[in-house]
């Protein structure tokens, strides 16, 4: 007997800026039917699930639910076609009671406009009841509950909402062992009950185990439709990276045999665990691993914005373990953080301010007046120097592009040499020229003596720049490679942690 598709989409297309996400993607998912989306970071697996759930609209391409054109114009949409998604990171509103979060913006009211409290209540303990999660906790806030408690309540709710299709993104990399079997009766229970799931994840044993197909993406590109039954780890590898990558920017330059920075042994449970490392002057070393790895985490160490429990870190000899930030560039550590929104940027604010910022006692005089004739040359000569396309110094940050951006971020750090950069995904939602600008920097400033260290979540990137990789998997080093030796297929081996237990 033919099973009833229920959802299907035909050549969906998605770009922002010059970046394309997704690339005439097409696919269909049946009744009752779990079907796995994988690929590598930035593949756009969460970008083809969010215009499904309505958050993202896609540029081209058709959705088609039930037979029937399907229009979203947002995740409420979705949520009344029966479509609903958790994210990989819980988005909940802490302060507010479990029973509120499960019910927010599709609260039962009675006709003249009263909160129907007590049927909401029993409608939640039955949901509850359904993730194996106690009605007692229906009165507490969302802050007070674990985090994975906190992704069981938001599938809770997806259920409760009656969907027929149910997206989880990465549902297991915040939920312990136990959790997640619990996931996975769910996932039965409600393949059983005629709901369809979709199931991003980078765990490829849980992705054979789960489900009825799998679909592969790379660089925004489908690669194929699998069948688990048919299928191993090592095809799905292959299917996931299998590309050349392009390693024309690396070019030969001197390393210094005495490391600059060395980590000894750090740890801050349970974000990460006896991490050890050296780098050198004129070496780029690349860090690569899922979300939740603790690459950022370890970077900001380094940099003195938060300290380690234990282990040291050690600066031309020198035991830097407890310095703070300003200590840190005082001794020319910079660190561009990953977010250039959250973490990097005043967006308000001009160009030069941005790109000034971070130097100011330099461009000062004894009465801690700023020479402002001085400072607008040195951002002048960067502005150039980096082909930072802006009309002036003046304009707000935020009206130039992602590019334009990321570059005021990166310069911020070049108006004095560094001598131990790190790089937090130095090239995230930007365009492909700009990419290649940045990554022609980076191998410039590594010619000049700069230890570099890479963090990225672009797997290509990490192996078209770096002398040296290291991977991390929860928090852990899990191997090393070196650039003459590694393969692509080695790296997402130990990222994946698929060596674990064998």
């Amino acid at each position: 007997m033919e099973k009833e598709i229920l959802l299907k989409a035909e050549s969906i297309s998605k770009s922002f800026g010059g970046v394309k996400a997704l690339q005439n993607v097409s696919f269909e998912l049946q009744k009752g039917e779990v079907l796995s989306v994988i690929g590598e970071n930035g593949a756009g697996k969460s970008t083809l699930m969010k215009i499904v759930a309505g958050a993202l609209k896609n540029d081209e391409g058709k959705i088609y639910f039930q037979g029937e054109e399907l229009s979203l114009h947002s995740p409420l949409d979705a949520v009344k076609t029966g479509i609903s998604i958790v994210y990989q990171e819980p988005n909940i509103f802490a302060d507010m009671s479990v029973l509120e979060n499960i019910f927010m913006g599709n609260e039962t009211v009675s006709r003249g406009g009263t909160i129907q409290w007590t049927k909401m209540y029993d409608e939640a303990v039955e949901a509850l009841r359904l993730v194996g999660l106690d009605g007692k906790i229906l009165h507490l806030t969302m802050s007070e509950l674990s985090i994975g408690n906190q992704q069981l309540v938001l599938i809770a709710r997806g259920i409760y909402k009656k969907c027929k299709v149910l997206i989880l993104d990465e549902p297991t990399s915040i939920l312990s062992h136990n959790e997640s079997e619990k996931l996975f009766e769910i996932i039965a229970d409600l393949k059983n009950k005629g709901v369809s799931i979709m199931y991003i994840s980078h765990r490829i044993p849980e992705i054979l185990r789960i489900s009825d197909n799998i679909i592969v993406l790379r660089d925004g590109c489908l690669t194929g439709t699998l069948s688990p039954k048919e299928i191993s780890e090592e095809t799905i590898i292959t299917a996931m990276s299998g590309r050349k990558i392009n390693m024309s920017v690396y070019k030969e330059r001197k390393q210094s045999e005495k490391p600059i920075l060395e980590v000894k042994h750090l740890s801050l449970k349970p974000v990460y665990k006896d991490v050890s490392f050296d780098v050198r002057p004129g070496q780029i070393l690349g860090m690569y691993g899922l979300v939740g790895a603790g690459r950022s985490e370890i970077a900001r160490a380094i940099f003195g914005e938060t300290n380690a429990e234990s282990g040291q870190i050690f600066f031309e000899g020198e035991d830097i373990s407890r310095i703070n930030i300003n200590q840190a560039v005082e001794r020319r550590i910079f660190y561009v953080p990953e977010d250039r929104g959250a973490q990097g940027l005043f967006d308000i604010h001009s160009v030069r301010d941005n790109m000034s910022v971070a130097f100011l006692d330099s461009l000062s005089g004894k009465s801690g007046m700023i020479h402002k004739k001085k400072e607008k040359q040195v951002v002048q000569e960067n502005i150039e120097k980096y082909s930072i396309k802006t009309p002036n110094q003046e304009i707000s940050v935020n009206s130039l592009s992602g590019g334009g951006q990321q570059k005021v971020l990166f310069c911020r750090w070049l108006l004095q040499k560094p001598k131990v950069l790190i790089l937090d995904e130095p090239t995230r939602g930007i365009d492909v020229m700009t990419k290649t600008e940045i990554h022609r920097y980076i191998m410039e400033l590594a010619k000049d003596g700069v230890a570099v260290i890479v963090i990225s979540s672009d797997l290509p990137e990490v192996m078209e720049l770096s002398d040296n990789i290291i991977t991390l998997y929860k928090g852990k080093i899990t191997a090393r490679f070196d650039r003459k030796t590694v393969t692509e297929e080695a790296i997402l081996k130990n990222a994946l942690n698929l060596n674990e237990n064998r």
